[in-house]
């Protein structure tokens, strides 16, 4: 695994320079919600109750899609664990040329006993490994980045290229 490259927002897959708008679903005691954040207050307000009422053991899918077509230009998955305070991701990107960019989360939160994946179906194939995990307040910082900063990777949280996830 590599150091990541990192992308701007501007070399993103998105039609005509389009705004990119950052959505989710995500999974909440019996319930599956679809939400489209328009600011980073509104984001933390959801993760407040997301981080409290997190079915943890589904993944979160997020999107940053470009305005009115319905396409992603960057999608990332993250499994928390509430009971362990922990969190991984993977998250992968489309540039304009149409080349496709992965990452991993890279961190020091790692736990033995903690399984955390990519892929609600598939958890064991798409296992995070424990140097992937980071803490849950290092999440909700890396999401707001991610859904309204300026590069990808995020910033906040140390993050390794990985060959294509395969979801894209």
């Amino acid at each position: 695994m590599a150091e990541p490259d990192v992308l701007h927002r501007t070399e993103l897959a998105a039609p005509g320079g389009r705004r990119l708008e950052p959505s989710g679903v995500f999974h909440l005691r019996g319930a599956v919600y679809t939400v489209t954040f328009e600011n980073p207050a509104a984001l933390g307000t959801f993760l407040d109750l997301y981080v409290a009422e997190a079915d943890d053991t589904k993944v979160a899918r997020l999107h940053l899609t470009a305005e009115g077509t319905g396409l992603p230009a960057a999608n990332l998955r993250f499994q928390l664990s509430r009971a362990h305070q922990v969190a991984a991701a993977v998250l992968i990107a489309m540039d304009a040329d149409g080349r496709s960019h992965s990452w991993m989360t890279h961190g020091d939160a790692g736990r033995a006993n903690v399984l955390l994946a990519h892929d609600t179906w598939h958890p064991i194939e798409t296992a995070l490994p424990p140097e992937s995990f980071i803490s849950v307040p290092q999440l909700r910082t890396m999401l707001s980045q991610w859904a309204f900063g300026e590069t990808l990777p995020p910033p906040a949280v140390g993050w390794l290229s990985v060959r294509d996830v395969g979801w894209f």
